[in-house]
C-alpha cells in the first residue's frame, strides 16, 4: 500500500471518527425532540440514546483496530498472528451493534407497536449486520490462510 493511500485512509478514519462523536452529541438531543412529538413514547428516550451511543461506540471502536490494522500494514507486520486477533475485535463491534440495532426496533415493536418502518429497519439493521460480520470472518480466514502460506514459504526459503 502507497504511503498516499494510507495518508488518505488515515485522514478519513479521522473524519470519520470526529462525525461518530458529533452523532454520539446528537442522537440525545433526536431522541428528546422526537418524544416531545410522541408521548407514549418519551420514557424509552434515555434507553434508546444509551443504546444508540453504545451502537456508534462499536463503530468508534472498530475505526480504531482499522488504525492499528493499518500501522501493521505500514510495518508489514499484517501477515501475523496478532493481526488476527485486531480483526476479531472487528466483528466482536459488528456483533455488538448489530444487536443493539436489532434489539431496539425488536424491544420498541413489543412493548409500543409500531408501523412498516420500525419493522424495516429492525429487518435492515440484522442484514446488513449479519452481512458484515460475515463478510469480515471471510476476510479473517483469508488473513489465517495468507499467514499460513507465508509461514510455510519463510520455511522454504
Amino acid at each position: 500500500m502507497s504511503q498516499w493511500a494510507r495518508n488518505v485512509l488515515w485522514m478519513l478514519l479521522g473524519l470519520l471518527f470526529a462525525g461518530s462523536i458529533l452523532a454520539q452529541v446528537l442522537v440525545p438531543l433526536l431522541a428528546e425532540e422526537e418524544a416531545q412529538g410522541i408521548a407514549e413514547v418519551a420514557h424509552l428516550v434515555v434507553p434508546y440514546a444509551i443504546a444508540g451511543i453504545l451502537a456508534i461506540l462499536c463503530g468508534q471502536v472498530a475505526l480504531v483496530i482499522i488504525g492499528r490494522l493499518l500501522l501493521f500494514v505500514a510495518d508489514d507486520h499484517i501477515f501475523t498472528g496478532p493481526a488476527l486477533r485486531w480483526v476479531d475485535g472487528i466483528i466482536w463491534c459488528a456483533v455488538v451493534a448489530t444487536v443493539i440495532c436489532f434489539a431496539v426496533p425488536a424491544h420498541l415493536l413489543s412493548t409500543q407497536g409500531g408501523g412498516p418502518g420500525i419493522v424495516l429497519f429492525a429487518a435492515g439493521a440484522l442484514t446488513a449486520g449479519a452481512a458484515f460480520v460475515l463478510l469480515m470472518v471471510v476476510m479473517r480466514g483469508l488473513l489465517q490462510a495468507a499467514i499460513s502460506n507465508r509461514d510455510e514459504l519463510a520455511e522454504v526459503i
